[in-house]
């Protein structure tokens, strides 16, 4: 009889484990699903990534509704809780679609899918995307840097004009693919550490910026120089960037670029 009753409560504690590990508030679905719902016109697409990365490229007819903004974007999603939902980033190891997710249960939404491949796997189908425009750069005149340089922690850069918190990513990127990085700058690697010991930019250091404590260790920084972030896109960088404090921001810039990693090393490209 007693071993009967601690086999019961095996299983009892075993099936209230699985059903906690398993109710999760949202549905995955594959790419498959993923056009069913985007040919029959019956599901909202959601892009769960920032806005500079939504308007490099998405799914066409997708919205944008970055985590961090989730509260203020509330009034603009669907009024019916039960109203179909898709919502995908950048791939697997992004998490924001799932983070996401769970926000929009929170705030009472029942027909919740998350399409992990994402953004990537979509645009490698060769399948429906729209972009932002971008400005010609075609005229094969040499690069001038537009306005005047800034003195970050003693080193001279060019910074974006709509963006203060990114350098001039036209003007770096060759600097630092022929390995003339400005002088007194600092290269830091803000991805995870088995993707920077994979492949980074020559002289560049490993500081992984944390997404779920949103934190980075700052301690890492080398004292009196300018701290320039780089990842994958851009958009692990920009929110590394958010999270420091006003006194470390100060000397830290965004570069944002695409890293391109093969057999002779890794470089960046303007994107």
């Amino acid at each position: 009889m007693r071993h009967n009753k601690q086999t019961l409560r095996l299983i009892t504690t075993t099936l209230l484990l699985f059903g906690t590990l398993t109710a999760e508030p949202y549905r995955t679905i594959d790419l498959s699903e993923v056009k069913t719902h985007y040919n029959a016109h019956d599901a909202l697409f959601i892009d769960a990534r920032d806005a500079k990365m939504y308007a490099k490229g998405t799914i066409l007819r997708a919205v944008n509704v970055p985590l961090k903004r989730f509260k203020r974007m509330k009034k603009w999603l669907p009024i019916h809780k039960d109203a179909p939902i898709l919502i995908f980033c950048n791939g697997v190891k992004c998490g924001k679609s799932v983070k996401l997710a769970e926000r929009f249960a929170r705030a009472g939404y029942t027909h919740l899918m998350v399409y992990r491949e994402g953004f990537p796997e979509w645009k490698q189908h060769k399948l429906p995307i729209m972009a932002a425009p971008k400005p010609c750069r075609c005229d094969g005149q040499p690069y001038t840097p537009k306005g005047k340089p800034v003195t970050v922690a003693g080193a001279k850069l060019y910074l974006s004009l709509d963006d203060e918190s990114r350098i001039d990513a036209r003007w770096a990127v060759p600097l630092i693919n022929s390995g003339k990085t400005p002088a007194g700058v600092q290269l830091v690697d803000v991805r995870p550490a088995k993707q920077y010991a994979a492949g980074h930019l020559p002289g560049a250091i490993s500081v992984p910026f944390d997404p779920d404590k949103q934190t980075i260790d700052v301690s890492k920084f080398p004292k009196g120089k300018a701290i320039l972030f780089y990842c994958k896109h851009g958009s692990i960088s920009a929110d590394a960037y958010a999270s420091l404090p006003d006194t470390v921001a100060e000397r830290v810039k965004v570069l944002e670029a695409d890293l391109v990693c093969g057999e002779k090393g890794c470089e960046v490209q303007g994107n």
